[in-house]
This record gives structure tokens, C-alpha cells and sequence, in this order.
């Protein structure tokens, strides 16, 4: 079985990355970029795998392997809130395989040095491969630290970073890495992928709201609408209405970070879809187009500039959760911002 047997698309990656490992050619450091779903962390273990010869962690995102070590913790008298919330600072594969995960939410410069210190400081016989995912939630002290690590690597170790945010990884580091650029899929292999997994209903409507990103349409065809998906249009509904505030205001103060970035992030796509709408697109151009009737309904209350506000405050919002600005107060300046955006619009 190919190590790569997880990965929906990407073939023209796949193939450029095992031709360099045959030929003795990998660059010791890549920087793997795209937004989440994509396949960029099993294209991650499957190329540690062919790097060692063996399957490395499990093919299926690392879930297998997770749910074992979590297990052991758990035999080992650690609380399940510890087990469960915390994690490792590096999850350790046979001592050549090593990945290193956000802690509960952020990367820490603490893991690097622990990676450094007690396994990076001895020779090994072969190939080692140390995978950092998430690497946009690292802080500043974080990415210095693997710079001065990436600029000298130890011998025989492969360094793979990930990261859904390219804009977020220091220059520096960037120049130093093989970046590979992770785009979307096609139908055709998403629906093969599908079928394989043994699904085998209907994919239209998932896959015009998927836009090529496999891992959302097989969430999409298996659990219907995501619940932030509706969050986000009900926000920008809302948003046309007097009692504005107090209303987004309470659907959105129980959501934690990362689901707000995600209500945000797709605010920023039905925004998208109403530009496309606003120019008399292609009901086939929408990302979203089970919305359609929903947005041309509130599409009387943006103009052009105001949609073009309404991407740049939410990407600015998007950076604020990143960096950890207390999140009720990135809640209400968009409120502000987009009802200011929208005001002369709507009156």
C-alpha cells in the first residue's frame, strides 16, 4: 500500500516529492501551506514514512496513532481532561518520527527547545523527519527558535512545517524551506475518494459547497450543513436588522476561538458569493450556493465597497483571535465595523 493512500488529489506533489526522495535531492526543511482539509498532514506522514521505510504514526491524519498514545496515558493514571486537552509536547514515533502539536491551542517555544535537547542532540542510524502542524499559532519566540534550528539542521533530519496561514511564517524561514503549495481537488478524485470510503450517496450539493477541499465536502455530505456555516449567514442577516447588536452579540459569545475563526472564515465566503451575485456571476461560480436565495435577499443592503470592508475587517478580526486579543472584544468591533460598513446602505 502506497503511503500516500490517504490523500485525496495532490498527485502532482505526491509525485515531485517521492522523485526528490529517490534521487537524493529532498530539501531538509518544507513548508507545506494551504487552508485545513487539503491533505497537507498526511502528504506530511506519508513523506516521513517513505524518509524511514515504514509506515510512520497512522495514514488515516494521525488519528489511529493519537487514540493509542491517549489510551496509554490514561493507563498511566493521567486524567482524562489531561489526556484529552492538553497533549504531548511532541509525539514521539519509534525515536525517528516526531510531531510536535499546538498545546491546547498555541505552539510553544518550550516544545522546540525539548525537542532539541533530548532527542535532537544524539545521532541517529537513519532518516528522522519532525513534523510541526499548526505552525500559525506559534508566537514569535517559537519561530526564531526553529530558524536558528532550520538555518544548520542536525545530519539526516528532515524538518516538514505546516501551516493553513502562509502569511504568518517569518520571511526567514520561508526562504529557507521548499514551500509546496497545496490547491484544490477535483470532483472526480473527491468522488472516487468517497466511494472508497464507502459512501455513496448524492456529492452534488457537497461539492459545489466544498470548492475542492475533501475533507469539508465529506463533512458536508456526511453531517449536512456546518452549524458555522448557518451561524455566519444568520450574522450577516442580522446585521440588516435594529436590534443588531444584542442579537449577534448572544449567538456569538458562547463560541469558543477557533470555531469563531471558522464562522468568520465562512462570513468571508458568503461575502465572496454576494460579490459574484452583485456581478451577475454564474449560479456555478458560488461557494456556497444553497444560499443563494438568502443572500440575494440581503444583497440589497451591500454595495461594493461595502462588501470589500466586510472581507478586510474579518480578516483583521481572524489575525486578532490568532494573536489572542481577548475574543468578546474582536466580537464586538466587528459587530461595529461591518453595521458601520452596511449603515448607509440600510437606512
Amino acid at each position: 500500500m502506497s503511503y500516500f493512500s490517504q490523500v485525496v488529489g495532490q498527485q502532482s506533489i505526491i509525485n515531485h516529492l517521492t522523485t526528490l526522495v529517490t534521487r537524493n535531492m529532498l530539501p531538509h526543511s518544507l513548508l507545506f501551506y494551504g487552508e485545513s482539509g487539503l491533505g497537507k498532514l498526511n502528504t506530511a506522514i506519508g513523506l516521513a514514512s517513505l524518509l524511514i521505510g515504514r509506515q510512520a504514526l497512522s495514514p488515516d491524519r494521525g488519528e489511529t496513532f493519537l487514540q493509542q498514545v491517549h489510551e496509554a496515558r490514561r493507563q498511566d493514571g493521567e486524567s482524562e481532561k489531561k489526556a484529552s486537552e492538553e497533549g504531548l509536547p511532541i509525539y514521539v514515533d519509534g525515536g525517528t518520527v516526531f510531531w510536535i502539536r499546538p498545546t491546547k491551542t498555541v505552539l510553544k517555544v518550550e516544545q522546540w527547545y525539548r525537542l532539541l535537547q533530548e532527542y535532537m542532540g544524539r545521532a541517529g542510524d537513519g532518516n528522522r523527519v519532525v513534523i510541526v502542524e499548526d505552525f500559525q499559532t506559534a508566537n514569535a519566540i517559537m519561530a526564531n527558535a526553529m530558524l536558528k534550528t532550520i538555518e544548520e539542521p542536525p545530519p539526516n533530519v528532515y524538518f516538514i512545517i505546516i501551516t493553513t496561514q502562509l502569511s504568518s511564517v517569518l520571511p526567514t524561514i520561508r526562504s529557507r524551506c521548499m514551500a509546496v503549495g497545496f490547491g484544490a481537488v477535483d470532483d472526480d478524485s473527491i468522488r472516487q475518494a468517497m466511494k472508497q470510503r464507502g459512501y455513496h450517496g448524492d456529492l452534488t450539493e457537497a461539492l459545489a459547497a466544498g470548492h475542492g477541499n475533501p475533507l469539508l465536502v465529506q463533512k458536508l455530505a456526511e453531517e449536512g450543513v456546518p452549524k458555522q456555516l448557518e451561524t455566519a449567514v444568520t450574522v450577516l442577516e442580522l446585521l440588516g436588522e435594529r436590534r443588531f447588536f444584542t442579537r449577534i452579540s448572544l449567538l456569538l459569545e458562547s463560541l469558543d476561538r477557533e470555531t469563531l475563526r471558522e464562522v468568520f472564515r465562512w462570513m468571508r465566503v458568503l461575502g465572496r458569493d454576494m460579490m459574484v451575485l452583485r456581478a451577475g456571476g454564474a449560479h456555478s461560480l458560488l461557494q456556497c450556493p444553497l444560499y443563494e436565495e438568502r443572500l440575494l435577499r440581503m444583497l440589497h443592503g451591500w454595495s461594493t465597497r461595502s462588501l470589500v470592508a466586510l472581507q478586510r475587517e474579518l480578516l483583521d478580526a481572524d489575525d486578532a483571535l490568532r494573536l489572542y486579543v481577548k475574543a468578546a472584544l474582536v466580537v464586538d468591533g466587528v459587530i461595529i465595523a461591518l453595521r458601520r460598513a452596511v449603515k448607509e446602505d440600510i437606512q
